[in-house]
């Protein structure tokens, strides 16, 4: 089983711990966690392995100068928040690109920016909304988060 813990801090936060010492580790995350429930403390009680993985995203509108011949798609055009809509977007928009290319009437440069332009509008909005998700998932004040997310429930 394999346990992941989000948690907001510096990107160096464990530069003063061995990667290979578990028990400093451990240490650690049980002290970022203190006040936690049992069961969840008891997850970290339990590993055998630690892996820093930072979470790095763009900012939500990014967008970069036309480049003729060249473009992005997916995390390379609008790293967001692992929040499930990245490998959405990307298909859609391989998709979207390969329906541009193959239907372009003439300029093919022209086809290419008007899709990014389309692009662009969609990923900024999602990347937005992902970015608001990321607040409520890793809030400094747990309750708050809980209370935002009962906001945007439908009725």
């Amino acid at each position: 089983m394999k346990v992941y813990a989000q948690f907001r801090a510096p990107v160096d936060w464990h530069a003063d711990l061995d990667p290979a010492d578990v028990e400093a580790l451990r240490s650690s995350l049980l002290a970022l966690f203190d006040g936690w429930a049992a069961p969840v403390l008891e997850l970290l009680h339990h590993g055998t392995a630690f892996v820093h993985r930072p979470l790095y995203v763009l900012p939500a509108h990014h967008t970069w100068g036309h480049v003729p011949g060249v473009t992005l798609l997916g995390d390379a055009a609008h790293l967001m928040p692992p929040l499930g809509v990245g490998a959405n977007l990307a298909m859609l928009e391989g998709a979207e690109l390969a329906e541009a290319v193959a239907t372009c009437p003439g300029d093919l440069d022209e086809a290419v920016r008007a899709f990014e332009e389309r692009m662009w509008a969609r990923a900024g909005r999602w990347a937005t909304m992902t970015m608001a998700g990321l607040e409520r998932l890793v809030s400094p004040d747990p309750a708050e988060a809980i209370a935002l997310f009962d906001e945007v429930q439908p009725s």
